[in-house]
């Protein structure tokens, strides 16, 4: 008798488990709202709002600016040291230092624009 209570409650101690960690991989999508747009980072700098964009090819980092404030998607926010992006104004598009695959655009520019075309539209 002993042994056949100890499998019930290893069964049983298995499913509350299984239910825990079901319920883990399952809350974040529930609550960002379904199927729904990811996140994404926002970063302030001399109040102008940026959201973060990928780039593919990657992007040439020119003079740097000074210090930005990225914040959203749950991360405390946190300073990052900011550089222009080559042949794009700073009020236009930022890039973290180290970071060449990624971009800081002012919101509402080139929203469209896809990550093969992002930097083209930035330029003009």
């Amino acid at each position: 008798m002993p042994l056949r209570r100890s499998r019930r409650i290893r069964l049983f101690l298995g499913l509350v488990a299984a239910v825990l960690i079901g319920g883990a991989l399952v809350a974040p999508v529930v609550l960002r709202g379904g199927n729904g747009p990811a996140c994404t980072l926002g970063l302030t700098y001399k109040h102008v709002v940026y959201g973060a964009r990928s780039v593919s090819g990657g992007v040439v980092q020119d003079v740097a600016l000074g210090v930005g404030v990225t914040k959203g998607c749950g991360a405390a926010p946190m300073n990052v040291n900011l550089r222009t992006v080559s042949g794009v104004a700073w009020e236009r598009a930022v890039a973290v230092t180290g970071d060449a695959t990624a971009l800081y655009v002012r919101r509402g520019l080139c929203a469209s624009a896809d990550s093969r075309s992002l930097l083209a539209c930035l330029k003009r």
